[in-house]
């Protein structure tokens, strides 16, 4: 018995391992180029292969809340709710079996200017997947029944925006800075709007926005001819609407509330996304701060806002600068979160820091890991690859073709002092959009600052 147990033990045991063979370093993986295509129904694509299991697909359309008419006002924020809902071709039941069948799952999101369906699905299965992503998008049968169904579940998300001022104060500086047309137009519906949605007026919504020359494609990990072949089957109308071009205004709102803290945003024209002074806008939202880059620190090291603002008060505050650029317009500004306490001083000082930069050239150390800071935003973009997507659909859609890595990386490093201090002046020019919400009985108007 003891021999028979010390064998089996000797045979675990007594393994011969071939000697290690040397390897030399690893070659990179390589990210695949991004071509560019026109069907010939005139939708522009974008695809890329990947190394992935997973296929990405992203529709944009042109068709965000800032195309609605007064009397469609909603219509983004009800198409996104709807979107899952019975197509012409295929009812409700069939959509979500099928699409849980192949472990696919498409998501609607909406922009002032754009709405994005978004699939992802296996690869094997993308072939079988990409029919319904494009039938949600052009093929929608609106249905009275179905949309008073989906209606409490716009009427929760309009619920929970109540509880949400620091989205609430973001539509409110839009709404003063673009005012109620346009830009300034929510991305959420109002409240009265919701029994006003009817087959009729979607459809009149979706005809005129969802044409071939509003429509973009971005694909990843997905077949290029197999692409190139559906969009180029879809049947879509081209259109000669012409959108009036965005005018900024400026202004202030003030919304007392029960909220203890204080919300505000303080902002001017920025640059479009396609303008000569984007990456100066870049630059100097960096250079003011827009988050910390490590988490959980202080922040007051890179952030000039944070850094001026504690020396001067040890309340609670959070304070950083955006810059969000539209196809055509900007803005660039400052939000704040703040006890009422210090709200005045809190705002004022981060106010006086964007005066600083306009009135005095910057150094250039500062300015360098400032520039660096953008090109790490934008290649980390790049790497997420539903954010790559997205910036690509979007891109087509402005300009018809892509920029480069290497051609965006060098119009960064071209970024001079005087063009960041040009572009400071340029939102100090402009006639500053202020909004707050909250207890803000401490808070400045905008003749104040």
């Amino acid at each position: 018995m003891a021999q028979r147990v010390i064998s089996r033990v000797l045979q675990k045991r007594f393994y011969g391992a071939a000697p290690a063979v040397a390897k030399g370093p690893a070659k990179p993986v390589l990210a695949a180029e991004v071509l560019v295509d026109k069907t010939s129904n005139g939708v522009s694509v974008a695809t890329q292969d990947s190394h992935s299991s997973l296929a990405r697909v992203v529709l944009a359309v042109k068709a965000g809340s800032r195309y609605e008419e007064p009397h469609q006002r909603g219509a983004a924020h009800c198409l996104r709710v709807i979107s899952d809902l019975t197509q012409k071709e295929v009812r409700t039941f069939r959509l979500t079996r099928e699409l849980s069948q192949m472990a696919a799952n498409i998501s609607v999101t909406t922009s002032r200017e754009h709405i994005f369906y978004t699939l992802e699905v296996p690869k094997d299965n993308v072939g079988s997947a990409l029919p319904f992503l494009t039938g949600m998008a052009f093929s929608p049968s609106f249905r009275p029944w179905e949309i008073s169904d989906t209606m409490p579940k716009m009427e929760y998300e309009l619920l929970c925006l109540t509880e949400q001022p620091e989205k609430r104060v973001v539509e409110n500086a839009h709404d003063v800075a673009f005012r109620s047309c346009g830009l300034g137009r929510s991305i959420y519906s109002p409240v009265f709007q919701m029994s006003e949605f009817s087959p009729d007026m979607l459809m009149e919504y979706v005809g005129k926005n969802f044409t071939a020359d509003r429509v973009s494609f971005s694909g990843m990990g997905v077949d290029r001819g197999a692409l190139l072949d559906l969009v180029g089957g879809l049947k879509l109308q081209s259109s000669s609407l012409k959108n009036p071009p965005a005018q900024y205004f400026g202004g202030e709102s003030r919304e007392s509330s029960e909220q203890l803290s204080a919300f505000t945003v303080l902002a001017g024209e920025g640059a479009s996304s396609t303008g000569e002074d984007m990456w100066a806008f870049a630059a100097l939202e960096q250079l003011l701060g827009s988050g910390p880059q490590i988490k959980w620190s202080s922040n007051t090291t890179s952030n000039r806002l944070n850094a001026a603002i504690s020396q001067k008060t040890q309340e609670p505050f959070s304070v950083q600068s955006f810059n969000v650029n539209y196809s055509d317009s900007g803005l660039f500004g400052i939000t704040a979160v703040t006890v009422p306490e210090s709200s005045e001083l809190v705002i004022k000082t981060a106010a006086d820091q964007l005066k600083e930069l306009a009135s005095k050239s910057v150094d250039a150390a500062s300015l360098q890991a400032a520039k660096n800071r953008v090109k790490a935003t934008v290649a980390f973009q790049n790497e997420c690859p539903s954010d790559a997507m997205v910036s690509r659909a979007v891109e087509l859609l402005n300009t018809g073709k892509l920029a480069d890595t290497t051609s965006t990386m060098a119009a960064i490093d071209s970024v001079t002092a005087s063009a960041v201090q040009n572009a400071a002046k340029k939102v100090l020019s402009s006639r500053i959009s202020m909004a707050s919400i909250g207890e803000i009985h401490n808070v400045p108007y905008v003749d104040q600052l």
